[in-house]
Order: C-alpha cells, then structure tokens, then sequence
C-alpha cells in the first residue's frame, strides 16, 4: 500500500509527465506547420507540402502539394468566385431570368431593356402548402409586375445543396469557403477578395484555392488549412 505523501509524489510526477509530454506535442505540432503566401494571403500548411509555381498568362498560378494532397490556386483579376451559396442564388440566381417570361406576349421581340418589368418583393423559404404552386421548391418569392401580383417557386440547384458555405471577411477581405457535404466526394475551396471595390464583381486581385477526391480527413486538413488564412502585412 502506498502512504498518502507517496501516493500524493505520484500523482504529481504523473501530472507533470502528462504537462510536458502535452507541451511536447503541441510544440511539435507548431513545428510541422509553416507559413506560405500566395499574393495578399498567408496560410499555415503542414510543413511537408511544398510550393510549387507555373507560368499563368494574366494570373500568378500554381499548386501547393504533399505526397498525398493538392492545392491548384489562382491570384489574379478573373479568379473563380466559387458556386454561388443559397444565399447569392436568391439574390442573383438564374431564376430571375424566368420572372418576365410569363408576360412576354406572343409577335413582340424584346431585349433586355424591353423585357417585362417584375419586382420582387420578398422571399421565404417554401412551406408544404407550397407543393401546390411548385411541387418540391426550396423558397417563394412574391413578386409584382405592374397591378398583379403573384408567387414564384424558386428551387435550389443541385449542385448547391450538395455543399457547405461559409461566408465571412479577414481583415476587410471578403471570405468563401465551400465544401462538399458527402465526404466520399471530398472537395474543398477557399476564395479571397478586398471589400474596397463597389461590388464583388468589379475586377481586382481575387485568390481561389481547390482541392479534390479528398477523403473526410484531408477534407478536414483542408479546412484547417483555408482557417489559418491571413491578410499578409503591407
């Protein structure tokens, strides 16, 4: 049996031993990440992935790589701005497009100063009772073309619902990452552009970043990755 000074002795050598072999791990895990920059941006990856640059025509292009893992990037004036969120699609989607239709009338050529004027008023996500008017629709937007009123069933791509957002700013830099939700399809993508122009379509430097066929893990790693993102200093 041990004395209770003895037992006391242990328990703290046994802390202290788990202390430092935590601190050991964490240093070590601090040790295998290394910064790298891609234009504005700064990124901790892990310390085996190495860049590797290629010659773009109006762009700075390359890849960023392990034994087991890839990274294409793009930092120019025409990066990809990444599937549009649930979000933006409401805001900008084709189904706009489709309002006028119902009121174009048959003999008359319109453009696109000519086409019927509709107004959309508000949109809410779809209720069952909207089976009625679009059997399956994600969202119902009331809409106005001149006196008449009238909803429109709006209905989410495919290709939408079959990814996360995440949308948020670094340092007054507009952030997207988007990720695949079935991990046996792994992918990952990250977007970065300044919040200084009117709009998110006027042309400046944009970064994109993507990564695919990743398993649950590497998508996990790749996550990581796109959080430690940092606006380098000037």
């Amino acid at each position: 049996m041990l004395s209770m000074l003895q037992r006391t002795k242990f328990a703290v050598a046994t802390l202290t031993i788990i202390f430092l072999l935590g601190c050991n791990a964490t240093n070590q895990s601090a040790e295998d990440w290394k910064s790298i920059t891609i234009g504005y941006y700064v990124f901790d990856f892990p310390s085996d992935f190495e860049l590797v640059t290629e010659k773009g025509i109006d762009s700075y292009v390359g890849k960023i790589k392990n034994d087991s893992m890839q990274f294409d990037f793009d930092f120019g004036m025409y990066s990809n701005s990444l599937e549009k969120s649930p979000e933006e699609y409401l805001q900008n989607g084709s189904w706009r497009e489709d309002l006028s239709l119902r009121f174009m009338e048959d003999g008359i050529t319109y453009n696109q100063n000519t086409l019927p004027k509709v107004k959309v008023l508000l949109i809410r996500p779809a209720t069952l009772k909207d089976s009625l008017l679009g059997k399956g629709c994600d969202y119902v937007a009331k809409c106005q073309h001149g006196a008449t009123q009238f909803n429109h069933p709006i209905y989410l791509p495919n290709e939408i619902k079959q990814l996360n957002f995440l949308i948020d700013t670094v340092d007054h830099h507009y952030k997207k990452v988007v990720w695949t939700k079935a991990p046996m399809k792994g992918t990952a993508s990250i977007y970065l552009k300044k919040l200084n122009c009117d709009n998110l379509n006027t042309q400046s430097l944009a970064l994109s970043m993507y990564s695919s066929s990743l398993t649950a893990k590497q998508q996990e790693m790749a996550l990581k990755i796109f959080k430690s993102v940092r606006v380098k200093n000037k």
